[in-house]
């Protein structure tokens, strides 16, 4: 099985070739800007999020990265990364970051693929862009608070950050 895979490699099959078919099957609109990049936005609850897969052949890892469609105050920083580490402390798969250079919120996974049959990493792929849009929806509020230019406190920010039953 290793050198079936390690001949997959070497022919120049990617694992994003894997994850375009996926979204062909969803009928989703991407972007295949080179052979290791691919693009694709998708409208949330909120907002609308930007997805990237990025491989990278020599590692045989895939990252995948969501970002948010707004940025953080800079003044917020320091108050926006106490709260990306208590959300990230919660979470299973993947993690929240944000970028000082950007102050753009991204949720991010990265994927190994070694030894890992392509066809199920790339429904794996496809799982973990519903998983993203889930945890980047249920974030939003809290995180949009930090984009503007009013001060909110711990109590204010652990609020928009409570799981709800049903919507007003």
């Amino acid at each position: 099985m290793t050198q079936q895979l390690d001949s997959l490699y070497d022919s120049g099959y990617s694992p994003l070739d894997g994850v375009e078919e996926v979204l062909n099957q969803r009928r989703w609109h991407y972007a295949r800007t080179n052979r290791d990049e691919l693009f694709l936005e998708m409208a949330g609850k909120h907002g609308t999020y930007r997805m990237m897969f990025m491989w990278n052949s020599f590692h045989e890892v895939m990252q995948f990265c969501c970002e948010y469609d707004f940025r953080v105050a800079d003044f917020q920083y320091k108050q926006a990364c106490e709260t990306l580490n208590e959300i990230n402390y919660s979470m299973w798969v993947g993690h929240f970051h944000l970028s000082p250079e950007s102050m753009i919120p991204c949720y991010r996974f990265t994927q190994i693929f070694r030894g890992l049959d392509f066809d199920a990493g790339a429904e794996q792929m496809g799982d973990i862009i519903r998983i993203a849009v889930e945890e980047c929806d249920f974030h939003y509020p809290a995180l949009l608070m930090l984009s503007g230019e009013k001060t909110h406190d711990q109590e204010q920010l652990a609020f928009a950050l409570m799981p709800t039953v049903g919507q007003s």
